[in-house]
């Protein structure tokens, strides 16, 4: 059985949106973007825990931005099989797909409907199939104090069915041994001298106080002299080869509650019942290796569908992209990227070849990236984001420097997820070999016009964009010059143009690179005293090498110069980026 989609209607911070899903799904978003909403609605069909009173619902689960009057929520369940659910929904299947619908309206009564179509629902008595079809849910609230009082019985009734005649037998026998150790220990207690003597006093004034207490004698006495009621009240500790230690660490405890709480779910029978599983931000207090442990564990263990929530992007490395929900807002509503769960998503990310790391993974968790050609960059714009109080982790921005990779799969992913980007990459002239009438020549190009055109034409052909493209191919040639000469005036004509034209989608090229616009703008005295040069070309050799290196050493010592380019177009793409951010925020905010 599979959960392919679920559509959902005037529900909280949903208004029309329809959400195909994986065997296995993450959900991932801004803070209150709707993953729990999204959880929810799909606890309101499956999740045994909510009572009737808890389907109702009230008039702030409505869409307040769409004066929703109603809230309707349907999935689609594909590759039905299994015996119990066949029984179940008899009529209702069809090929195996069966959908089912939540309703209500604020003048109403909820109801369920069911049938082999969208267009054939019926409406059933309540959620008649909850029985055999259900959701197990663990939310971000959870105590492993609580749960293991509640539950701890419960694993070990379950542990005791499991058990063969045999070892049940054994297992009297050992109760039996028991019994008769707690009455020696008991005894042994008793004969204690500080026992014997601890309550004399006590038991003098509780004889004089009332004639019935002549002859009773207060005891301490080992609480555990039972020895079922001993075993009834085992506590649960983590064994160390020093010995027994109570439970204490945030990170052990959620790892031991998830542990326990996946024990519980396997040894439940899976022929009288279907359980699918969701999962609530697992990552909690777990350190980064760890994270990405747990994400492959709980992958591991559970053939059943599984959704789980997060915000660590070391857990979303464990998950192929046509596997990962994207929430964002749109329009003051929650929108899924791409549909959710798609085929899309995974052709867009075959360029990676390899499952995504713990730094391409930030990418989905961001309001919007930044994406510089290499470290030198990152550290640059990191510094100069500070000096012009551009708070990027406030706006939820990353900077990633794309070297090695090169900007067309991020831009992808981008794409893919619809985050906004802004880019800024290098124009500095390269050479390249093109054979005309049978003979080798030597060009020289700007490599930065070619790199960004060639962006557009394979992943920005929308909208307005065509017009550009087409321009391209009619003026490509005049990017282009013999290496013998001087780049002529029709090449900077064709960069300038282009340059102004790609700027609309937040894309900006250097005059050549990083280097070169410093040390052309005011802050070229401060680069002249750190690097002890006097000309432009010295101070530029000079900082292209160990550029990195040389970089953080530069921002050490003048970090307050970079004040001067506040006003500097070298400075557009962080404020081009902090707009987009805030904006992203503030539909966030009006979604919610």
């Amino acid at each position: 059985m599979k959960i392919e989609w679920i559509k959902i209607k005037g529900f909280r911070n949903f208004d029309n949106e329809k959400i195909n899903f994986a065997d296995q799904t993450l959900i991932i978003g801004a803070n209150d973007i709707g993953k729990t909403n999204l959880i929810f609605a799909l606890r309101l069909l499956f999740d045994r825990s909510l009572s009737d009173r808890d389907l109702d619902l009230f008039n702030s689960d409505y869409n307040v931005y769409t004066k929703s009057e109603s809230i309707e929520i349907t999935v689609k369940i594909t590759r039905v099989k299994e015996d119990c659910l066949l029984t179940v929904f008899k009529g209702d299947l069809n090929e195996g797909t069966v959908y089912i619908q939540y309703k209500n309206s604020k003048n109403g009564e909820y109801s369920i409907f069911s049938g082999p179509s969208e267009e054939l629902l019926e409406p059933k008595n309540s959620r008649f199939y909850i029985k055999r079809l259900n959701m197990e849910y663990v939310n971000t609230n959870r105590n492993l104090e609580s749960f293991i009082k509640r539950e701890k019985n419960q694993i070990l009734e379950d542990a005791k069915l499991q058990l063969t005649e045999e070892q049940a037998q054994n297992d009297q026998k050992s109760i039996l041994k028991i019994k008769r150790s707690l009455d020696v220990v008991n005894k042994r207690v008793d004969h204690l001298n500080y026992i014997q003597q601890s309550l004399g006093k006590v038991n003098e004034e509780l004889s004089s106080l009332a004639i019935h207490n002549e002859g009773q004698t207060l005891t301490f006495k080992n609480a555990n002299s039972d020895a079922n009621k001993m075993l009834d009240n085992l506590e649960l500790t983590y064994n160390t080869d020093e010995g027994a230690l109570t439970l204490g660490g945030d990170g052990r405890n959620n790892q031991i509650f998830l542990a326990t709480w996946i024990s519980k779910q396997k040894n439940i029978n899976p022929l009288e019942k279907v359980t699918f599983y969701a999962i609530e931000e697992p990552e909690a207090h777990l350190h980064p290796q760890q994270q990405r442990k747990l994400s492959s564990y709980l992958l591991d263990k559970f053939e059943e569908q599984v959704f789980i929530t997060t915000h660590s992007p070391y857990i979303a490395t464990e998950f192929k992209p046509d596997r990962i929900v994207k929430l964002h807002s749109k329009n003051k509503s929650t929108k899924a990227a791409k549909g959710g769960c798609s085929e899309e998503l995974k052709v867009n990310f075959d360029d990676f070849g390899y499952r995504l790391d713990a730094i391409t993974s930030d990418v989905f968790f961001v309001n919007a990236v930044f994406l510089v050609e290499g470290p030198s960059e990152k550290l640059f714009y990191t510094a100069l984001a500070k000096q012009l109080d551009i708070d990027l982790d406030r706006l939820n921005v990353s900077i990633i420097s794309v070297n090695g990779v090169g900007f067309k799969p991020y831009i992808k992913i981008c794409l893919a997820l619809d985050i906004p980007f802004v880019l800024r990459t290098d124009n500095d002239i390269f050479n390249k070999t093109r054979k005309i009438q049978e003979k080798d020549f030597e060009f020289s190009f700007q490599a930065g016009i070619s790199r960004v055109m060639g962006i557009y034409t394979e992943l920005l052909q929308t909208g307005n964009n065509q017009y550009l493209i087409k321009y391209w191919e009619e003026h490509e040639l005049e990017n282009e010059w013999l290496k013998t000469e001087e780049r002529p005036q029709k090449a900077f004509n064709l960069a300038n143009y282009i340059i102004q034209e790609v700027e609309k989608n937040n894309i900006y090229l250097s005059e050549i690179d990083l280097e070169n616009d410093l040390v052309n703008s005011s802050l070229f005295s401060s680069l002249k005293k750190f690097y002890n040069t006097r000309a432009i070309k010295s101070t530029v050799d000079k900082m292209q090498k160990a550029k990195a290196e040389n970089m953080l050493k530069f921002l050490k010592t003048h970090f307050d110069d970079l004040e001067c380019l506040r006003d500097d177009k070298i400075s557009d793409p962080l404020k081009q980026i902090k707009t987009l951010a805030e904006k992203v925020v503030s539909e966030n905010e009006e979604s919610n």
